[in-house]
């Protein structure tokens, strides 16, 4: 065999064994909740005129 030859058939092997490996890993999870209602969880925002929750409740 050509040295190109197997250099494809060794690249072609990983690309294959890589799949196979991902598929094993693949943990696929039953999803919870309504899945027809996807609301993306953003980070809380904080003004710079409102007192930090942290620092409100301090001071009570």
């Amino acid at each position: 065999m050509s040295r190109n030859a197997l250099i494809k058939i060794l690249l072609l092997a990983l690309i294959f064994g890589g799949a196979i490996m991902v598929l094993i890993k693949d943990d696929p999870r039953v999803p919870t909740g309504d899945i027809n209602q996807v609301r993306p969880v953003m980070p809380a925002q904080e003004s710079q005129y409102q007192e930090p929750e942290e620092r409100a409740e301090q001071d009570q």
